[in-house]
């Protein structure tokens, strides 16, 4: 499947690299891309299940996902529930200046209950073209397109007729704003950036079965002297069968707002994308050649992009403590081992944690998950 297939844009396959100058807007999009950048494997895993949410315990496991084209190293994690099946993987896109995202699912399998992480991409609209070129088209590496500012309107014609597809009949039921969430992300975007963030609800059938969906999507605009760079920084959607949505929606949001990138594959990949900013696109062809040049300076690499990693923790949690704030049935918990806040579905009267990044959270009487273990859990305290 092409990136092209995959935002709905198959009839602009027409490449604009013979306008790769580096100009001004070429700086900006470095700067901006640089802030947006989520991955995956292609693989399907089935955790042993234990409880189910209503039970008076549930447990959360650590999925740990590698990434083939960088020495097969860990690239993300985030928290799954306990019996909830994990498939997608870390797709690479050599001509897009995102240039991986993570394409997944993780589902339930007796309900069918899912949580989907869509493609993000960098977009850009010229005032002033040297060259006429169609909307769609790939220029320096991002999708020449008009700024869409309405959420519903841009999940419309980039998400229905490719990987939402079963929204095409559906009907709009309810829309959101989330302008704490817009804030935060507009302030780390700097400048003179705004963003839209928002949730959209759809009611739709599958077969006689009716189902729910919300969509959650961030854009980013940062003006410029040659026309707008805009983003979409963040895409989700949770879906269930009718009447088990809401209540699913904590549990779901633990997975989203668990979403860690690690520092060894932060770095690479931002090594990677400055390879393709210094227009040297003949390097990242070929994943093996991505892979020895990594290999032979992976140190290096980690040191050059640490500050930037731990200013983009940062900025993570403090977006996913405001997404919170808009949903119901969640708690915030500080994990003494990262020493970061880890929002996990309310309704339990305690919660504990392992070092292998596993949670349980318990309402029954004398629960002590210590008891026959040979983790060493400890409890953790909600955040005031």
């Amino acid at each position: 499947m092409t990136y092209t297939s995959i935002f709905g844009i198959e009839k602009f396959g027409k490449n604009a690299f013979l306008h790769f100058l580096y100009t001004h807007h070429e700086v900006l999009m470095f700067r901006n891309t640089c802030k947006a950048v989520f991955v995956v494997v292609c693989f399907i895993l089935l955790i042993p299940a234990t409880e189910p949410a209503a039970s008076p315990v549930m447990r959360f496991t650590r999925l740990s996902v590698r990434d083939p084209g960088t020495n097969n190293i860990e690239a993300v994690s985030f928290l799954i529930p306990a019996g909830w099946r994990a498939e997608g993987g870390v797709q690479w896109f050599r001509d897009y200046s995102i240039l991986a995202n993570l394409l997944m699912k993780v589902t339930e399998p007796q309900t069918g209950a899912t949580v989907e992480f869509l493609p993000i991409q960098n977009f850009t609209w010229l005032t002033r073209m040297v060259v006429r070129m169609q909307p769609g088209t790939n220029y320096l590496g991002n999708i020449l397109y008009q700024p869409i500012g309405d959420v519903a309107q841009f999940i419309q014609i980039f998400y229905v007729p490719t990987v939402l597809r079963q929204l095409q009949n559906a009907r709009i039921v309810a829309r959101e704003d989330l302008p704490k969430v817009a804030a935060q992300v507009a302030q780390t975007s700097g400048g003179q950036s705004t963003a839209r963030c928002g949730r959209v609800r759809y009611e739709y059938q599958v077969g006689s079965q009716p189902w729910e969906e919300d969509v959650y999507v961030t854009l980013v605009y940062t003006p410029s002297v040659s026309g707008t760079f805009w983003s979409v920084t963040s895409a989700y959607s949770f879906r269930a069968p009718g009447g088990l949505l809401d209540r699913l929606t904590p549990v779901m949001n633990t997975t989203v707002n668990t979403l860690r990138l690690s520092p060894d594959w932060y770095g690479e990949y931002m090594y990677v994308q400055k390879l393709f900013f210094d227009r040297m696109k003949r390097g990242i062809r070929d994943a093996g050649a991505i892979s020895n040049r990594i290999s032979r300076n992976s140190e290096e690499i980690r040191q050059m992009f640490s500050d930037s990693y731990r200013r983009r923790c940062e900025s993570d949690d403090r977006i996913s403590r405001k997404y919170s704030e808009y949903i119901r049935g969640v708690e915030t918990y500080r994990n003494p081992y990262e020493d970061r806040p880890v929002q996990l579905p309310s309704g339990y009267s305690n919660a504990w944690v392992n070092r292998s990044g596993e949670y349980i959270l318990s309402d029954q009487a004398g629960f002590d998950p210590n008891v026959g273990s040979n983790a060493q859990w400890r409890r953790i305290e909600r955040s005031p």
